[in-house]
């Protein structure tokens, strides 16, 4: 919803049950007098360890946040992944202390980094980053932070569960390490970090800190099961006792932060905020136990700013005539053909050809389109697009695909489509080590057939100059108008929660996909839409130019200023709670 954050009122009532009146009045005077002199910005994403979206508004926002606000202090608190982090850029902190975790003393060591930064002005923060040996050692080929066992998801689950409460048990005895003690705010990010909520108020009472407010951005509506006797690792004393009383069907990272947080709950796009609480995807399988949450508290949309600078290749942006468009984006195309005849690592395959020969001649008139990301079967739809270019003939496209995929079977389906459409369809499994940016540049439309998307990366095609198709859905809706872009969404007759759950269900079994009435309608609208924006590129090409220029002016509308600026009206209501 809207940011009319002055509806928002406290839970109370999970505050009472791990709190008397008294602590609960000593809480509130500390949070009522508290100045926002320190942000600590919690995330088990950073710069050396990155698996989505959190990365990057990681690396990006809190410079904003803390010169746009004129915040004293703006630091990074993170794990350190010990099996896939190696930068000589980290340094130990000649920090070290204990944190009493399930009946045992864990040493901790922090290492820190200096980032160095010019927008908005020049100047540096610190990000902290926290080692505990038999925590995080995440291992998995794509520097995953949340992946710890690739062959047993439960497994993986259950040990990433354990490394989130140690973290929230932590990051209190941290601040008190590092000197940070009142006047804090944690800017807590997805449910790894969402019981920080629960131990910063034990903290303030046990004189760890002397105040520390929280604030909960959702990235995503993923959850965590919270088995009960790790819970109660989590408090001590006498609040461990009651932890050990809480109803184990309640019991979720989310369940319990949520309603814990000093101020409204944050999500990273306005449209998200809302279908958080009405697309049947979230109401009926991600977060049907959040829904009373998010309708007594009310969940507040602020939209990320853009994860890439504008191009360099369109100095001029939304200034620049139709014509000079027209000529930068033929350039492009041509040093991205180029990529596409040359660059051909072992992992590649499919060949993009025309007419049985090179690429290199491939005529003006047949667009190139691409996808990128995380190859993740529920969310991004690489194999809605996949259904969906079947039906195109030898040469009336081209598609680059980039999933970044854990599981080599997960390709299974690009093999085939590949062999299928032949000279159509490229592969580049992971991550492009050379011509990425000729792909987003040189492409003649961005493809993002998202599932459910919370913020997206529009914008970046956008920045880049290319034009947009996407589905209807989360931030996408934000971004992407008919003035910049393609927007698209299957026909709702078959948009049910049997059909929802069936899908989800064969994530990753794609002829059972492939009979799924809601998939098969993604697809054949996405046809439809594609073959709409190909008429324009073809017949009507000073639209499609316009549709660039457009695409520059709305990017604008993404900045960190404006999103630092409504984050810090969320901090403000910490002291009001």
């Amino acid at each position: 919803m809207a940011l009319d954050l002055d509806k928002w009122k406290r839970d109370w009532s999970l505050m009472s049950f791990f709190f008397n009146g008294d602590e609960i009045a000593a809480i509130t005077a500390k949070l009522k007098n508290l100045k926002i002199n320190n942000v600590v910005f919690c995330s088990f994403e950073n710069r050396f360890a990155k698996s989505g979206g959190l990365a990057a508004v990681t690396t990006n926002i809190l410079p904003y946040l803390k010169e746009v606000n004129n915040i004293p202090s703006v630091i990074l608190l993170t794990p350190f992944y010990p099996l896939i982090m190696d930068s000589p850029e980290l340094r130990r902190a000649g920090i070290n202390f204990s944190v009493p975790f399930n009946n045992k003393t864990i040493h901790v060591e922090l290492y820190e980094y200096t980032c160095h930064y010019d927008k908005p002005r020049s100047s540096s923060l610190k990000e902290y980053y926290l080692k505990a040996e038999g925590f995080f050692e995440a291992r998995n080929g794509l520097g995953d932070p949340y992946s710890y066992d690739e062959n047993n998801k439960e497994r993986s689950n259950n040990i990433l569960s354990e490394n989130s409460l140690f973290f929230c048990k932590a990051v209190p005895f941290t601040l008190n390490a590092l000197n940070i003690r009142e006047n804090i705010i944690c800017h807590l990010n997805e449910w790894q970090t969402a019981l920080i909520s629960l131990t910063a108020k034990e903290a303030m009472l046990n004189n760890t800190l002397k105040s520390c407010g929280t604030v909960q951005t959702m990235h995503n509506s993923y959850d965590s099961i919270i088995p009960g006797d790790s819970f109660t690792n989590l408090l001590d004393g006498a609040r461990r006792e009651k932890a050990a009383g809480f109803p184990e069907e309640g019991l979720s990272a989310y369940r319990i932060g949520l309603r814990m947080v000093d101020a409204p709950i944050t999500t990273v796009s306005e449209n998200f905020a809302e279908e958080l609480s009405a697309d049947i995807i979230q109401t009926e399988h991600y977060a049907p136990h959040l829904q009373s949450i998010f309708r007594s508290s009310g969940i507040y949309g602020i939209n990320n700013g853009m994860f890439v600078g504008f191009s360099p290749d369109f100095p001029k942006r939304e200034q620049h005539t139709i014509e000079e468009i027209r000529r930068i984006k033929l350039k492009n195309r041509k040093a991205l053909l180029r990529v596409l005849s040359t660059y051909k690592p072992r992992e590649r395959f499919g060949d993009l050809t025309y007419k049985g020969k090179t690429i290199s001649g491939l005529p003006d008139s047949i667009p190139v389109i691409v996808m990128s990301g995380r190859l993740d079967p529920v969310q991004k739809g690489y194999y809605i697009l996949l259904r969906a270019i079947e039906r195109f003939s030898e040469d009336e496209i081209k598609v680059i695909l980039t999933p970044m995929s854990v599981h080599p079977s997960d390709l299974d389906y690009f093999y085939e489509i590949a062999c299928k459409c032949k000279g159509n369809v490229t592969v580049f499994p992971g991550r492009m080590e050379k011509g990425y940016h000729e792909l987003q540049t040189g492409s003649t439309f961005g493809i993002m057939p998202s599932i459910y998307e919370p913020f997206g990366a529009a914008v970046e095609y956008m920045a880049s100059g290319t034009v947009n198709i996407g589905r209807a859905t989360g931030g996408l809706v934000d971004q992407i108008d008919n003035e910049c872009g393609f927007l698209y969404k299957e026909d709702a007759i078959f948009y049910t929660p049997e059909n929802m759950r069936a899908f989800v269900d064969t994530a990753h079994m794609i002829q059972m996909r492939k009979t799924n009435p809601w998939a098969q309608s993604m697809a054949d609208n996405l046809y439809e839409v594609l073959k709409k924006a190909i008429n324009i590129y073809r017949n009507h090409p000073d639209k499609y130019y316009q549709m660039i220029i457009n695409g520059f002016k709305k990017a604008r509308q993404f900045n960190w200023e404006t999103t630092a600026k409504k984050y810090y009206q969320v901090y403000e209501m910490v002291s009001r709670a």
